[in-house]
């Protein structure tokens, strides 16, 4: 399953209709392959005409309060600290069922989770994000699933099985053994089975 199978299921199950996409880049390899009415393509440096050039960033600071999504796709800058600021500023523009989609949250190597971009595979440390979030905060339900390097859901609400705190849970010796719990990870979804 690739990641925009994930969040057409998502629009589908939950009816989404507003779509918010950070990172587009080539709006062929998955903008344009949703399906909701409204949706949105932001990135500083697109291969093909996007709706807004421009950093993450910029684009939260320019928008009103009132510009709300259903559902945004985060696969920008692969830099933990970026990931979790792009997370913040979707949550103030989420509408209270929607949904927020982060990318190559599943590294399978020490090298696809540097952060300096190479042209292996790479996800960079996009997953530390996804772990502080399940370690530090308890009105977010996130569930990761193993599927095209890793997608990892987030939505508000509680009840979640958080992953106990470690000094090391940022390290990726303590990740690699670890990543199924503290990432949340689950099969990949199927609509008669996404209860998020």
């Amino acid at each position: 399953m690739f990641r925009w199978e994930l969040l057409n299921l998502l629009a589908f199950r939950y009816r989404y209709q507003s779509y918010l996409e950070i990172g587009t880049q080539n709006a062929n390899v998955n903008f344009h392959k949703i399906i909701c009415h409204d949706k949105i393509s932001v990135d500083p440096n697109p291969v093909h005409d996007i709706h807004y050039r421009m950093t993450s960033d910029e684009f939260f600071a320019t928008i009103p309060d009132g510009m709300m999504f259903d559902l945004i796709f985060i696969d920008g800058l692969h830099i933990h600290e970026q990931v979790l600021k792009d997370i913040e500023n979707s949550l103030k523009h989420l509408l209270p069922n929607g949904s927020i989609v982060v990318h190559d949250c599943l590294p399978k190597t020490e090298r696809m989770q540097v952060r300096e971009e190479h042209l292996d595979e790479w996800t960079g440390d996009v997953w530390k994000a996804i772990a502080k979030l399940r370690v530090e905060r308890d009105d977010l339900v996130i569930v990761t699933y193993d599927m095209d390097y890793g997608c990892s859901v987030i939505k508000r609400g509680s009840g979640q099985k958080y992953f106990p705190k470690s000094e090391d849970y940022l390290n990726w010796d303590y990740f690699k053994y670890n990543y199924m719990s503290i990432m949340g990870v689950k099969e990949k979804p199927d609509l008669k089975l996404l209860n998020i």
